[in-house]
């Protein structure tokens, strides 16, 4: 899947996701909003309770979906027979699709109230959905080939290179120009020394300005509009990759140790929801079965 393409994929993918989200809220907006005591009086109770056929449909549903993305991305990526099946990064924005909104579906399924043993899972749902973002952000820092195979420093290299070539043929310039202009990402050679919280401030400032950053110092140079614009977006992708190589190494760390947070709570999470799933049935709660 080309760039492009798949760009338009994770769009279509996270408009879904925000579409349902605002669909399910507003038609439960009023039951929702009414207090816990008043709530059996309402006229949605008996379709919006947890143990509502719809809201009963969320928490089945919510379930699946988490499941379902949990194991399809874990056999995608460690079962071997599946290797030739899609490519990895497809997989993990599916993963992230299901895994965003079936907690989503899991929540509306609570009517917004929890306690007890279920509040432990819901709490480390909701620290799997928020160590999961931080860890996507994290995993697209980390270069990778176009089968989804990590890059390596000296690959970097010599990409960096490759575009020095182009950027030197293309536009004319020289050698001390793109230097200049890498001073951009050189002058912040300290973020190998930062922590994980720093490395994620820098990262996330440096999304948000780089791109005036660049424009102001192409238009330095006194180039027509449309090299501008064209050497602009050459120079965005140079200093991406130059920030990839200089945090390369911090990045994978922090990525490993990342796990450490994500998988403990989503084995804790499995445990409680399928011991929530093994109470309802035995209380009978079989959905429209």
């Amino acid at each position: 899947m080309k760039w492009q393409g798949h760009k338009v994929y994770v769009i279509v993918l996270m408009s879904l996701a925000a579409l349902l989200t605002i669909v399910l809220g507003l038609y439960g907006a009023d039951y929702y909003a009414t207090p816990l005591s008043d709530r059996p009086f309402h006229p949605q109770y008996d379709e919006l309770k947890p143990s509502g056929i719809i809201s009963h449909g969320y928490g089945i549903v919510g379930s699946l979906m988490i499941i379902t993305g949990v194991t399809m991305y874990s056999s995608r990526k460690r079962l071997r027979v599946l290797s030739g099946i899609g490519k990895l990064p497809t997989f993990l924005e599916f993963h992230i699709f299901l895994c965003l909104t079936g907690p989503l579906l899991v929540l509306y399924h609570t009517t917004f109230k929890f306690g007890g043993l279920v509040a432990v899972s819901f709490w480390s749902m909701t620290a799997i959905v928020l160590s999961g973002i931080i860890g996507r952000y994290l995993y697209v820092q980390i270069p990778r080939g176009i089968q989804g195979h990590e890059l390596t420093v000296a690959d970097l290299d010599k990409e960096l290179g490759r575009m020095s070539a182009r950027l030197m043929v293309d536009f004319a310039l020289s050698a001390e120009t793109i230097e200049r202009i890498d001073s951009l990402s050189d002058a912040r050679t300290g973020a190998r020394e930062m922590g994980l919280v720093k490395i994620l401030w820098f990262l996330v400032v440096d999304d948000m300005f780089r791109s005036k950053a660049i424009s102001s110092s192409v238009r330095a140079l006194g180039l027509r509009r449309d090299a501008e614009h064209s050497l602009a977006s050459a120079f965005h992708a140079r200093h991406v990759l130059h920030r990839r190589i200089l945090l390369l190494e911090q990045v994978r760390r922090f990525f490993h140790y990342w796990h450490v947070i994500h998988i403990p709570f989503s084995i804790i999470m499995f445990v409680i929801l399928f011991v929530h799933i093994g109470v309802a049935i035995a209380f009978g709660y079989l959905w429209a079965f």
